[in-house]
């Protein structure tokens, strides 16, 4: 492979893999960002880099993960030859923040003290300043302040906060958690997911260490899990937390939860746990419209000290779905040509860019099988259900709701439609006006299927 638009490419797609990897911002600016691919042949790729101490560290650090990347990206095993003397890839001055050696200080000092102050398990990045708010969270985001702020006179003890995935769920429960350590480091917090929970207690029952998970627990001034719906079905594991709900909610310690669905729709979930959960605040979040999906990126352009065309923006909020990890993958990957290439990105450079990467969102996006999935775990039934012979209402329900967001949702035909139920097109058709007519007049059809529809936008 000669140097050029291949190599330059291949380095991008890696640098993708390489970021997920390190996760660490900083480290990645720091060591990653300066590497230049220099050239590709046979089995070995040549980067450059500035010296020969940049060279070892690299070597030392991060060799391993790099090799894995291009291994991913190249199809093949390759040796990598750091070469010394290469300037670092200069961002075009456009898409350049410019920043004093004061601000730079400025921006040290404030991350230094909140590095100290920031939760256990928590990522220090994840604030109230930096949660780009719309129409869609505004409630949530709301909710999360005012735990932070008691007098404000909303109770909000327990919140529970649900939505599909990526759409800002764990970022506000990481905000509430760190904000906390920032107003009184004598705080006791604790941050995790409902699955780390059931980890935690199954190793104490085996450790015969209970005591201590107990204390652990129920010794907190906040309680924040992520993904409760993980309790369902887990008996003791719902005796347990049930206890230590009632423990820190008799003694007003702070209790977050967020899950993908409210606690009603939580199957397998005790009643008196459903209970606990609504007597606090349950808010949701909605998918995100594109003008909030524009928002999102440009507060996400800010923290890579970037900055490109509001054209380039709207383009990755129309064609991308609502989910944050999916806008920001698509403005890395800008960003990464951007910076190797050494070229302004404009709306025609950005389309050719994220031609694949769009193109890979489109493939997962809608088909009937998905909606049949969604709805059939929404009923609490399988989708053999959907597709046999059974009438019962609540099958047969479910299968016209199933077939009116197919017809809504997709581009297939009444046939295609039909033929994946076992069912004519005339049947399908029937479907999609009863639905259709009890959505208009029955609310509690049209809560299901707006729900339904929230949740299958961000497939």
């Amino acid at each position: 492979m000669r140097k050029g638009i291949e190599i330059d490419q291949a380095w991008i797609s890696a640098c993708v893999n390489i970021k997920d990897e390190i996760k660490d911002l900083e480290t990645f600016n720091r060591w990653i960002e300066i590497i230049t691919p220099v050239s590709s042949k046979a089995d070995k790729v040549v980067l450059g880099v500035p010296n020969d101490f940049t060279a070892r560290w690299i070597q030392e650090h991060f060799e391993d993960i790099i090799s894995n990347a291009l291994k991913t990206v190249l199809g093949k095993s390759v040796r990598i030859k750091f070469e010394t003397g290469h300037e670092p890839p200069a961002r075009h001055e456009q898409h350049l923040e410019k920043r004093s050696a004061a601000a730079a200080d400025r921006k040290h000092q404030a991350l230094s003290s909140f590095e100290a102050s920031s939760a256990p398990n928590c990522n220090q990045r994840f604030t109230f300043n930096n949660f780009v708010v719309g129409p869609e969270n505004s409630l949530a985001y709301e909710a999360a302040l005012s735990v932070m702020q008691p007098k404000s006179g909303l109770s909000v003890n327990p919140l529970f906060i649900y939505s599909s995935p990526g759409l800002g769920k764990t970022h506000l429960l990481q905000a509430v958690a760190n904000e906390a350590m920032k107003i009184n480091r004598r705080h006791v917090v604790e941050y995790l997911r409902c699955e780390d929970f059931l980890n935690m207690y199954t190793d104490s029952i085996r450790t015969k260490n209970h005591h201590s998970f107990r204390d652990r627990f129920r010794k907190v001034d906040y309680l924040l899990i992520d993904d409760i719906h993980f309790l369902a079905g887990k008996k003791n594991l719902q005796e347990e937390f049930f206890n230590t709900f009632n423990k820190l909610h008799n003694e007003d310690k702070k209790i977050l939860l967020t899950s993908d669905k409210t606690p009603a729709e939580i199957n397998g979930l005790e009643h008196r746990l459903i209970s606990r959960f609504v007597s606090g605040l349950i808010v949701e979040i909605t998918p995100f419209s594109e003008e909030t999906k524009f928002a999102i990126l440009r507060k996400k352009q800010e923290e890579h000290l970037i900055k490109f065309d509001d054209k380039v923006l709207w383009f990755i909020a129309q064609n991308t779905n609502p989910d944050v990890r999916k806008l920001e993958g698509a403005l890395r990957r800008l960003i990464l040509y951007s910076s190797v290439r050494k070229i302004e990105i404009d709306l025609s450079i950005a389309q050719e860019v994220l031609k694949d990467f769009l193109a890979e969102m489109a493939a997962v996006r809608l088909t009937v099988e998905t909606i049949q999935k969604k709805v059939a775990d929404y009923f609490d039934l399988r989708v053999s259900d959907l597709t046999s012979n059974k009438r019962p209402a609540n099958i047969a329900g479910p299968r016209m709701v199933a077939m009116y967001l197919c017809r809504k949702m997709t581009d297939k035909s009444l046939l295609e439609i039909g033929e994946a139920f076992g069912r004519n097109h005339a049947t399908v058709i029937h479907a999609y006006n009863k639905i259709e007519r009890e959505f208009s007049s029955d609310e509690q059809m049209k809560r299901k299927i707006s729900q339904l529809e929230s949740r299958l936008q961000v497939v």
